[in-house]
């Protein structure tokens, strides 16, 4: 399971849990980037320490809610031990 979280859309956040197949199990969209991360894990029945990979949504989009974004998905990877893997989103 990885937890990915998009904070580029001015004051809002999305979180969404993927299995491993890539399938979306859990989503949600608030205004608070941490409280979309524990909608998002209560709605999917999970703890953090079920999720194998936290990622951020690389951009583009608003510079401050991209930092935002990647530093609490980096601090979850500290705090957790997970190692920060790059996210890459091809636009067509």
């Amino acid at each position: 399971m990885k937890l990915f979280l998009n904070t580029s859309i001015a004051k809002r956040a999305a979180a969404s849990i993927i299995d491993g197949k890539g399938k979306i199990v859990s989503q949600v969209t608030t205004d608070s980037p941490l409280l979309a991360i524990e909608k998002v894990l209560k709605k999917a029945n999970l703890k953090l320490t079920d999720i194998n990979n936290f990622e951020a949504h690389p951009g583009p989009g608003s510079y401050t809610g991209l930092r935002v974004g990647a530093a609490i998905i980096n601090a979850l990877n500290f705090a957790l031990g997970k190692k920060v893997i790059n996210v890459e989103i091809k636009y067509e």
